[in-house]
């Protein structure tokens, strides 16, 4: 009696546990099934329209390696693959409470993933939105008084701006369901994706914090190259630029925007720093209000997340630009004009390890899961 009671009691912690992680995998997978198909939706609109896709506009900056390619390719091509993603989604979120998923199914949903990541982020994806962060300062500083700023805020939301946008958080929720449908089939936590495997493995919080350690240095270190270059340009040190090129920017105010890019690239290495710092765990005492309290893991990991993303596709761009011919007051590279792209050779490098340092944070900090009761 005793052993069929215990037998019985397991078979219900199995099913609740079964049910848990069918939940966990159906949610991200209704919700990527939605979005990629409103993707597909607007896309279809779009193309019907008769007008242009909000895919760039043929400059270097846009579309990074995609650039030359026909508007209308780019844009069915995007709509195509949005669709294909909403029936795999779609097929994922059916099939999560099944005990055995459909054959296959979590290497096609890891594999489409790659795909999406790859060309959201390197394909189509460009520097605009690392542009837009690095440049807040400068915005905020002279809007007020420079056209030119005034006449760039509208194409801060224009359709090309917010696509990129889209496709950021298209690939972030494809990367959300890989990360589910790899824990459903491990027969992990549907919560931490904690098992007895990995409790003691790499993503265990001690492994975390030795490796992370490493990996906050390397990101730390990237942008300060970057802002050392800067910031001797917005003081009239040729670091890397023939002087004249120096002069040229400077008569175009762009030394104004070389401070600003290099103040926030060493905000961004200050910011970073805090990944292993007490006080990026709790809040320092001087902080009116919240000094002395923990800092919420998401008000670390989201930015620094988005940031890390948005390094990639930019990167890519840089290294592009590296080829092409000199344009305006951005000249090709050389050994006299190394520094205006130099230091972006570093970015793929930054950007991974910005990435690999975020993961080791929440993974240090994230504790107890509430659900399996796993710890480390």
């Amino acid at each position: 009696m005793t052993t069929n009671q215990g037998n019985t009691k397991n078979e219900a912690t199995t099913l609740a546990e079964a049910s848990r992680a069918g939940r966990a995998l159906r949610r991200p997978a209704a919700l990527t099934a939605v979005l990629a198909a409103l993707y597909a939706l607007a896309g279809v609109i779009a193309g019907l329209s008769g007008g242009p896709f909000p895919v760039g506009d043929g400059d270097p900056y846009s579309m990074a390696l995609l650039y030359k390619a026909p508007n209308a390719l780019l844009g069915w091509g995007l709509t195509a693959l949005a669709g294909i993603a909403a029936l795999l989604a779609t097929l994922a979120a059916v099939t999560a409470n099944r005990d055995r998923s459909v054959p296959g199914l979590r290497v096609a949903v890891t594999a489409i993933a790659a795909v999406m990541g790859l060309t959201a982020l390197v394909l189509v994806g460009d520097a605009r939105l690392l542009s837009v962060l690095g440049y807040i300062p400068v915005i905020i500083a002279k809007v007020a008084y420079d056209p030119q700023i005034q006449q760039a805020i509208p194409r801060l939301l224009d359709p090309a701006q917010l696509n990129l946008v889209v496709l950021a958080v298209g690939a972030a929720q494809w990367a959300a369901l890989a990360v589910a449908v790899n824990r459903r089939a491990r027969n992990a936590c549907a919560k931490c994706g904690r098992s007895e495997r990995t409790v003691d493995g790499p993503f265990s919080a001690q492994a975390a914090a030795r490796w992370g350690r490493s990996a906050v240095a390397v990101a730390v270190f990237v942008p300060l190259v970057y802002a050392v270059t800067r910031i001797c340009w917005a003081f009239g040190i040729p670091l890397g630029v023939e002087p004249t090129l120096l002069d040229g920017m400077q008569g175009q105010g762009m030394d104004t925007s070389a401070l600003g890019l290099g103040g926030m690239a060493v905000l961004g290495s200050v910011l970073t720093l805090g990944l292993v710092q007490r006080w990026g765990e709790v809040f320092p005492r001087w902080i009116p209000r919240a000094g002395g309290k923990r800092v919420p893991i998401g008000l670390a990991v989201v930015p620094a997340a988005f940031v890390a993303m948005a390094i990639i596709p930019a990167s890519v761009t840089m290294l592009m630009m590296a080829g092409l011919p000199s344009e305006g007051t951005i000249p090709g590279f050389s050994l006299t004009n190394w520094a205006p792209l130099g230091p972006t050779f570093l970015w793929p490098l930054w950007g991974v390890a910005l990435g690999a340092a975020t993961l080791a944070y929440w993974l240090r900090r994230r504790g107890a899961c509430a659900t399996c009761h796993r710890v480390g």
